[in-house]
């Protein structure tokens, strides 16, 4: 559905949705059909869809107390649809279901480069008179100009509610009971990490005296979180868009630089070497955490939170299993953080299937509200009492450690817990374990220093980036795995035809129009 043959629904729908949704900031318990009682009135079915890394257990609807508490609250009968494993799995169920005509109602995104595809495709619909400075729900009074501007298109249209951003929680971990058994140091540089990942690759570090472990796993997509701990110490950006360093004025990076070639040269060679696990083009996240697991890969990326479960169960099969965090890698762009500056980096969309019932666009604004606040955002980040936590007096006090909690990630509407971290007692809360805390707040602590132009006035434009985008995965999969070669002649021929056919040039040109526009550079 193209956005030429859909937004005269999302225009017809305007002030109906404009006379139901009048109410929508008002506080968590406005939740009913007008004249509607919450133990008479049919609840009102809305549909989240979402992509999710891994596959995770969720309680029976009937003891879902999220579930339950929304359909008591606010009489909504909430249904996730949830793809887990890989992401393009997510994107082309999204799709087929779009041109299906048959839509959810509400889609997470958990990027915002989808996020555009949605908002440029015409399937969401514009939010600039539902959510504004002057008109924000009760809970949401964190959400600033800057943040929708951020989502906007050419027009200044916004078509999503953001996510309250959080300190992103990213990093490698790497086993020390191998670095140990070989007399190794945790890596500091990406010359060590070649050297570390090498020895876990060839010289038997779980001594079972086989050749079955690689250095390094990955889960699919080249340019996602897996790689930008050590693309970045070569591009000096966390991934390959262009980007500004702070207290500079001058664009830097991209998807043919030079530097990102250097970095696809070190790659191909750990690949040619054996160090690389085979399959990280097409492991999802559910292999790749086997794999980790099962003790055949040494250093992996884990974002989110701390790796204490993949942890706890590499020590069913080997005790002794252990693992420690790696700092930021120094490489030829120096010392460089995989971890990103926070910002709007999720959304929310209301798709024209919504729209077409202003009572459901009212009630998912009371929805998005009702998880930031009270009895809502404790379900969303805490869960039930007794299962996932315990109070003592009245107050959260302790999560309880387990999978049981793992759905609570899969359902929150506000980000997770994370948002709250500049709490120190929440932090705590979080992370008891002082092992776990130090790690976490060195994370938080190694923000980057790049400023990505897509996130300080660039707008992503599907029109001209689905194809190119999809080129360019391609490309830095053959270069890293050897298919293509990084020579000049490979190289110039990458670059002539992402350029060219690809309309990589135009791609380039907006991109500084905009920043332009917005004043980011002269």
């Amino acid at each position: 559905m193209r956005k030429s043959s859909s937004i005269w629904i999302a225009m017809s729908v305007t002030v109906a949705l404009l006379a139901g949704c009048s109410g929508s900031g008002g506080q968590s318990g406005q939740t009913t059909a007008p004249g509607a009682s919450p133990d008479t009135a049919k609840p009102l079915t809305v549909e989240i869809d979402r992509w999710f890394p891994s596959t995770v257990e969720y309680p029976a609807p009937e003891k879902n107390v999220v579930l339950q508490q929304v359909k008591k609250d606010l009489n909504i009968d909430l249904k996730y649809t949830v793809t887990a494993g890989k992401s393009d799995d997510w994107r082309a169920k999204l799709g087929t279901r779009v041109s299906a005509n048959d839509l959810p109602d509400v889609i997470y995104f958990f990027n915002m480069a989808d996020y555009r595809t949605a908002s440029s495709q015409g399937y969401i619909i514009p939010l600039n008179d539902l959510l504004n400075d002057k008109n924000m729900p009760s809970n949401m009074k964190w959400v600033t100009p800057d943040m929708l501007n951020s989502m906007t298109d050419d027009n200044g249209k916004y078509y999503a509610i953001p996510v309250r951003p959080s300190p992103s929680i990213l990093g490698y971990f790497i086993r020390k009971d191998w670095l140990d058994t070989l007399n190794l140091k945790v890596p500091e540089t990406v010359e060590d990490f070649a050297r570390v990942a090498a020895a876990f690759a060839n010289e038997d570090p779980d001594r079972n005296g086989k050749k079955d472990t690689y250095g390094f796993t990955a889960s699919g997509c080249m340019t996602c979180q897996d790689y930008w701990g050590l693309m970045g110490p070569f591009t000096g950006n966390i991934n390959p868009n262009e980007f500004i360093a702070d207290g500079d004025k001058t664009i830097q990076g991209g998807f043919t630089s030079p530097q990102l070639r250097s970095y696809l040269q070190y790659m191909n060679k750990l690949m040619k070497d054996g160090v690389l696990d085979p399959d990280i083009a097409t492991n999802d996240g559910n292999r790749k955490t086997q794999k980790i697991e099962q003790g055949q890969a040494g250093i992996f990326m884990y974002t989110g939170d701390y790796p204490r479960n993949i942890e706890a169960n590499m020590k069913k099969l080997n005790p002794k299993a252990e693992l420690v965090y790696v700092p930021a890698l120094t490489g030829p762009a120096g010392k460089v953080s995989p971890v990103p500056k926070s910002g709007v980096t999720n959304a929310i969309g209301i798709t024209l299937k919504a729209a077409q019932d202003p009572e459901k666009v009212k009630r998912i604004m009371e929805l998005v509200n009702w998880t930031y606040g009270g009895i809502g955002q404790e379900l969303m980040l805490f869960g039930e009492e007794g299962v996932n936590h315990k109070k003592t007096n009245g107050k959260v006090s302790e999560i309880i450690d387990g999978k049981q909690n793992d759905y609570l990630s899969v359902y929150n509407l506000n980000g997770g817990i994370s948002t709250l971290f500049s709490d120190p007692d929440v932090l705590k809360l979080k992370y008891k374990d002082a092992k776990e805390l130090d790690v976490i707040q060195q994370m938080i602590a190694s923000v980057g220093k790049a400023n990505p132009v897509y996130s300080i006035g660039a707008k992503e434009r599907p029109d001209l980036m689905n194809d190119i985008k999809k080129y360019r995965e391609e490309m830095l999969a053959k270069f890293i795995y050897g298919s293509v070669s990084t020579d000049d002649a490979g190289w110039n021929d990458y670059v002539k035809t992402h350029n060219e056919k690809y309309k990589g040039n135009q791609v380039r040109e907006a991109m500084l129009n905009d920043l332009k526009k917005a004043g980011v550079i002269q």
